[in-house]
């Protein structure tokens, strides 16, 4: 039993056949509780990207067409008041569909609770991509600031934590959540960015996937301990950690 009597049910689980069509793959697993139950709008605003930077990661992972829809319904209304007081007929209305149009593409509350989780992870992967596509080649300093800059925003906003911290905790799986989150955000940095890093300096530390891992745990942690930590400081463990070469490419430099 999870918290307010509710079961605990594994719904950040690989799924899901529909009705014959795949409507959104759950990659990580961990436990969630999720709860019966009003309110209004509050839209999750994601970091600013390219159009043709977030049209190629869309593709690659976020659902698409009236799944999507009450997807997005879902995550504004937990969002707004919190899973527990949020029903599917709460959804559904929000959607503007009927219940038994939910029902055709979410086989339950979990199951949507589950998409959203899928779109925060989502979220964050693809601002990393954004932050990726936009930097400039060999500019270190400035791509290790806008990466904190961009770390700090996924965390927070002008109010404090993100809505989706609040959905987490109150799930339960937040440790979970993290976990997931830091994985596939450290599986795309060692395909993307350090592979090309690779090309222009010598890596310095072994183990490049389990050095991300423990860099991105540790400065979510820091961010904890001190929300007002500066980014120049976020910087320098960062440079430190993973030993970089903070100068630019030898031909980039002679061509200057």
């Amino acid at each position: 039993m999870g918290p307010m009597g509710v079961d605990s049910n594994d719904i950040m689980k690989a799924s899901a056949f529909r009705r014959g069509r795949l409507f959104c793959m759950h990659a990580a697993q961990g436990e969630c509780v999720v709860f019966p139950g009003e309110g209004e709008r509050m839209r999750f605003e994601s970091t600013a990207s390219s159009p043709e930077a977030r049209e190629a990661y869309k593709k690659g992972r976020r659902i698409e067409g009236r799944a999507s829809d009450i997807m997005q319904a879902a995550r504004d209304l937990f969002e707004a008041k919190g899973v527990a007081s949020t029903t599917v007929k709460d959804i559904a209305a929000e959607a503007g569909i009927t219940r038994e149009l939910f029902y055709y593409y979410y086989s339950s509350k979990n199951d949507v609770v589950a998409a959203v989780l899928d779109d925060y992870v989502a979220d964050i992967v693809e601002s990393v991509a954004v932050w990726n596509e936009t930097r400039r080649l060999g500019a270190m300093p400035e791509a290790l600031r806008d990466c904190m800059a961009t770390l700090r925003r996924t965390l927070y906003d002008a109010n404090g934590p993100r809505p989706m911290i609040a959905v987490l905790e109150e799930l339960g799986v937040r440790d979970s959540f993290d976990v997931r989150a830091v994985r596939e955000t450290a599986d795309f940095l060692c395909k993307n960015v350090a592979e090309e890093y690779g090309r222009y300096h010598d890596v310095k530390i072994d183990l490049l996937f389990e050095m991300f891992c423990v860099m991105l745990f540790g400065l979510v942690g820091l961010l904890k301990i001190d929300p007002q930590i500066s980014d120049e400081k976020l910087m320098r463990v960062v440079e430190q950690a993973l030993r970089l070469d903070m100068e630019p490419p030898v031909d980039q430099a002679m061509a200057e």
